[in-house]
């Protein structure tokens, strides 16, 4: 199966978080949707959403263990677009 490699970006802190491994990209924009929307007083996603990007980094075949990385990453969520406020 080929899985979707993707990353969240913190724009304050200028970094991208660890690669995460989905489905596709909609269960990726899903999962990141929820956790900008979580509402915790230890989630920093929640508390600055417009310092958050979903991007797109690539593709793993877990048949293969066939790697393959985008030349650059592509946004594909922005926090502050996803943010229910």
């Amino acid at each position: 199966m080929i899985q979707v490699i993707c990353s969240v970006k913190d724009r304050a802190a200028e970094a991208f978080g660890r690669p995460m491994f989905v489905p596709s990209i909609g269960v990726a924009i899903r999962g990141f949707t929820d956790e900008i929307n979580r509402n915790d007083p230890n989630n920093q996603m929640f508390a600055h959403p417009d310092d958050f990007d979903l991007y797109e980094i690539g593709t793993f075949n877990d048949e293969t263990c066939i790697l393959e990385c985008l030349e650059r990453p592509k946004v594909v969520a922005l926090g502050k677009q996803v943010a229910i406020r």
